[in-house]
């Protein structure tokens, strides 16, 4: 017989469904009867702040619960969450800190603690991973974050094997379901389209700011891209959004093709129905909105129909640096290819060849950014940078670690610190392992004549 689930746990069932708007909608009516119930609390901070609400706002919600229920380690965990989503980096680790003494084998804690700070010794903290990793009692799940977290300590202290080792078991323990056949479809489905010359436009320009794309593999630098650009005071930065994917779901509903059948009408209220969700709470003033979802590379030509004024980034990292990054990474939904070498060389590849492909097909201003010279001249990119977006320069946009926004993404930490370049040439100490990696990718020669290719274009 199966148990109805009550009102609140409902609505934390429906956080991790992902469904926000309900969650937020269901925890709120449990607190306007129950004003001191901290996991309703909770609820609405998480189901809030991923509906992109203030983060402090959420944060006060979720002080105030630790502050009524202190001995729950998960209130803890998930107020380190928005700690540093919000760039505060040392009351996150602090509060992780927290729930690891509520909780001592929060694996999820230990992982996130540890994304939050760069290592440079054997700690306390490494050495209870250490101890709980050999403990022979977590389950699958529990060990996964474990992994990734030693995997990320072990890469600080520059011990390649050692870090390679729980790299190699993390990715294996997420055993991330990935069909690479509908995306091989897909792309000869683009191809077919670009190639054929027949992408239509919009009837004119949509009103208001105009919009620019960063596109690229995830870890190539996007997220430091939208964060120069958003120290500016005429751009409104969106992060990643599903924007573009809902559009193309619902004009093209899986076949690239149906593009050619559009209307230049159809095309242009659709366009101004994706602008309102954009631009919805930009301030005045603002005159380019930036969404950097990665995978709108493989959207450009819907762009292009759609945007007559759209810009694009195109963000390009060393292929072997780009591959490594993403194997170091727990996402934490979608990215299915980023967990076997074999797929995610492909969709490397793949990347680069979409991107080759609607710059040779489309009139679409594309500006080719190198992660490896931004990070080694972050003022003559950064210029060109915001050249290209059609803004005068602003000092401010040196300075992408003061960006206070909230930041989702795996990213969050790295784009506190000042821009550094020691994640530069990183994959030299791991090259003995990344032999399926460079294979599918192509082979050694397309990956030197595709890092050559990226510093020529910068």
């Amino acid at each position: 017989m199966k148990l109805a689930l009550s009102p609140l746990e409902g609505a934390w069932h429906m956080v991790s469904a992902r469904r926000f708007v309900d969650a937020s909608r269901i925890a709120r009516q449990i607190l306007s009867d129950d004003p001191d119930n901290p996991s309703a609390m909770v609820c609405v901070a998480m189901a809030e702040w991923e509906l992109g609400h203030p983060v402090q706002e959420c944060i006060a919600l979720l002080e105030r619960a630790v502050t009524l229920a202190p001995g729950t380690a998960p209130y803890w965990h998930n107020l380190a969450t928005l700690q540093a989503s919000s760039g505060d980096m040392a009351g996150a680790r602090d509060s992780f800190a927290q729930a690891l003494r509520i909780q001592p084998d929060d694996t999820m804690a230990f992982y996130a603690l540890v994304q939050n700070q760069r290592f440079t010794a054997e700690d306390q903290t490494v050495r209870d991973m250490l101890t709980l990793y050999g403990s022979g009692t977590l389950a699958r799940q529990a060990l996964e974050f474990l992994c990734f977290g030693l995997a990320k300590v072990y890469a600080d202290l520059g011990n390649h094997a050692r870090a390679m080792h729980f790299c190699i078991e993390a990715n294996w323990l997420a055993d991330r379901r990935y069909d690479n056949g509908p995306q091989r479809q897909h792309m000869q489905s683009l191809t077919a389209l670009a190639e054929a010359g027949t992408i239509p436009q919009a009837r004119g320009k949509p009103p208001g700011p105009a919009p620019v794309f960063i596109v690229g593999m995830p870890r190539s630098g996007t997220t430091l891209a939208e964060a120069i650009l958003n120290r500016h005071p005429a751009v409104f930065a969106l992060g990643e959004t599903p924007t573009l994917g809902a559009l193309e779901h619902n004009l093209l509903q899986g076949k690239p093709d149906r593009l050619t059948q559009l209307g230049r009408d159809i095309l242009r209220a659709s366009a101004e129905q994706g602008l309102r969700a954009m631009r919805a709470g930009a301030p005045e003033g603002t005159r380019v909105l930036t969404d950097k979802t990665p995978d709108n590379a493989f959207r450009v030509g819907l762009i292009a129909a759609l945007f007559p004024n759209a810009r694009i980034i195109h963000m390009r990292r060393h292929p072997l640096d780009c591959g490594l990054s993403n194997l170091f990474t727990r996402f934490n939904a979608g990215h299915g290819f980023a967990f076997r070498q074999t797929d995610l060389g492909e969709r490397i590849r793949q990347t680069a060849d979409i991107m080759t492909l609607w710059k040779r097909t489309l009139n679409l201003p594309i500006l080719d950014l190198s992660y490896e010279m931004l990070v080694a001249d972050p003022d003559g990119q950064s210029r060109r940078l915001i050249d290209f977006v059609g803004l005068d320069w602003d000092d401010a946009c040196l300075t992408p670690e003061r960006d206070s926004r909230q930041i989702h993404t795996a990213s969050q930490w790295q784009v506190r610190q000042k821009i550094y370049s020691r994640s530069v040439g990183k994959f030299e100490g791991y090259k003995e392992w990344l032999g399926p990696l460079v294979k599918a990718m192509g082979g050694q020669d397309w990956i030197d004549s595709e890092a050559q290719d990226q510093l020529r274009a910068g």
